[in-house]
């Protein structure tokens, strides 16, 4: 942010690099062990997966988490503890102790299983650089903030994995059907030597047997961690994809470009022509919007044309003893997703987006020029501050609107710091009896003053209905802001939807009178996700906008 500005390539450019790094770091582990070949065959499989591909311009964590546990893994193997000890320690900055999980549980039962010393993954040295790595930022976060320890270790750590409080619970079998299509399509080549299991677990304690073990043991004991895990989210098994690549990479390599080809064409023939028939069975009560049904059919044919392609390329290559082109139909899939699937990309993005919030917020807060402010109730979507390019305060009871587990739980804390964002719950209500009946600007003004300011306000409040749909108001708490008796010098208030209480993104955005009135549900128009709905007289400077 810094270099590039509040941008969003600033924004999205760590995960990036993060991806690009990851790639860089198997095509120099996949060289040393299996050739020139396997190098760029390992970044290539890395890089046309399904899941780093998703993540790789995602702005959260998960990237640059792969990379150092990936790193770390590798030292390991490699037999350089220290330097893996301190990308495990950029791993703990980065994501928490979750990382010394994923990482030694890889590596700890591969040395078990192969006879090697545990002990060599804990020199001292190793350790101290560890602790050199994570101390320092940790020290220096717990004088500032005592609880810090408590809530990274008791809630962040042990209640995330052992409760259901943070709503992320899903059942056991959760990462079974994601798993494949996470690392598909190179998965199908990587389990190519599956079915000799028995015979690898018999020759554990030879060396040709350590590849295969670590890659397998990188995969299954994290990948029950996480499913024993009460939280669970799709891009917490994106650290297990380096070892998918690695295994499609070494299994072509060791076995021949025809490893598994059969099986992969049977697997991508059915796939291809379930794309194709999705646009027969999409299930109805998929919560989507309009522009995401228009354009789920159209991808899911073009698609599943692709993945019918791939099977004839890979099978076809291996048949002729073409490996290039065998490369060239696992590839395809994944690298054809960003140009089959603008549409549905761009439907997503605007569901799951602020911009179009912000951008009906920003046309009506220009109108009071540096003087309007946004006020979010019940309701805070945490990238409305970044398009709108000012801070957003929340009239909230519990701050849990913010999506930090931490403010949340120390809100009655961070309300008291002067300037705090995080108003009362009713800091958005007018006095009651401008609700009850439109009353001049001297009367209300005295008893509005403290609760809505004289400048204009763009208020974020939960909804319940599709945006543009239903113009009455919610009915579940708070209620809504209809609309705001002019303060002083002829300003009010506004207000206007992002996220129902399920979660759900709600961009609703509409503009009415002066008046204490509901307006018609004739006079609304739909623009893109927002709809702007206009009452006689409403085209006026500081508009108040309502729910």
């Amino acid at each position: 942010m810094a270099l590039l500005g509040p941008t969003e390539l600033a924004a999205r450019l760590p995960a990036y690099l993060a991806t690009l790094a990851t790639i860089a770091l198997l095509v120099w582990f996949a060289r040393r062990r299996w050739g020139e070949d396997a190098g760029w065959l390992a970044g290539l499989a890395y890089a046309t997966m399904v899941l780093p591909l998703a993540y790789a311009r995602a702005a959260i964590f998960d990237s640059t988490l792969t990379l150092c546990t990936t790193a770390a893994i590798l030292f390991f193997f490699e037999g350089r503890a220290i330097a893996a000890w301190a990308a495990l320690g950029v791993a703990t900055l980065t994501k928490g102790p979750i990382a010394l999980a994923l990482v030694l549980f890889a590596v700890v039962p591969h040395a078990l299983a192969t006879g090697s010393p545990v002990r060599r993954l804990f020199p001292w040295r190793g350790l101290a650089v560890f602790a050199l790595v994570t101390l320092p930022w940790f020290l220096a976060v717990t004088l500032r903030h005592p609880e810090f320890p408590s809530y990274v270790f008791v809630r962040e750590t042990f209640q995330r994995m052992t409760t259901s409080s943070f709503h992320r619970t899903a059942p056991f079998w959760y990462y079974l059907p994601i798993l494949p299509v996470a690392a598909f399509p190179w998965i199908v080549p990587a389990l190519a030597g599956v079915g000799r299991a028995r015979d690898l677990w018999r020759a554990r304690r030879e060396p040709a047997a350590r590849e295969p073990l670590l890659l397998t043991s990188w995969v299954i004991v994290p990948l029950l961690f996480l499913t024993l895990n009460q939280s669970k989210l799709p891009q917490y098994v994106l650290p297990l994809m380096p070892a998918f690549a690695l295994g499609a990479t070494r299994s072509i390599v060791t076995r021949g470009i025809g490893a598994a080809t059969r099986a992969y064409a049977v697997i991508a023939l059915v796939a291809g022509m379930g794309l194709v028939a999705l646009t027969r069975w999409l299930p109805a009560p998929l919560d989507l919007t309009p522009a995401e049904k228009a354009a789920i059919p159209p991808t899911a044919v073009a698609l599943g044309l692709v993945v019918l392609l791939s099977a004839v390329l890979v099978r076809d290559g291996a048949l002729r003893g073409i490996g290039r082109l065998t490369i060239a139909g696992y590839a395809i899939v994944v690298a054809a997703i960003p140009f089959v699937s603008g549409p549905l990309l761009a439907a997503v993005g605007e569901d799951r987006s602020s911009a179009a919030v912000a951008g009906a917020a920003v046309a009506t807060l220009a109108r009071a020029g540096d003087a309007g402010a946004v006020l979010g109730v019940a309701a805070f979507p945490p990238s409305l501050p970044f398009y709108l390019g000012r801070p957003v305060a929340v009239a909230t009871a519990t701050a849990s609107e913010l999506t930090s587990n931490y403010i949340a739980q120390y809100h009655e804390q961070y309300r008291t710091v002067p300037g705090s964002p995080l108003l009362p719950a009713g800091a958005w209500r007018p006095c009651p009896r401008c609700l009850s009946r439109p009353r001049t600007t001297a009367t209300c003004a005295p008893r509005l003053a403290p609760r809505c300011p004289s400048s204009p306000r763009t208020t974020i409040t939960p909804r319940t209905g599709r945006a543009g749909l239903t113009p009455s108001p919610p009915t579940r708490s708070p209620p809504p802001l209809h609309n705001v008796e002019r303060g002083p010098g002829g300003e009010g208030c506004a207000a206007s939807s992002a996220r129902s209480p399920s979660g759900t993104r709600r961009s609703s955005i509409r503009t009415a009178s002066a008046r204490w009135r509901r307006p018609s549900p004739t006079a609304a128009r739909t623009v893109s996700r927002s709809s702007v709905t206009s009452a006689p007289g409403s085209a006026r400077a500081a508009s108040p906008l309502w729910t």
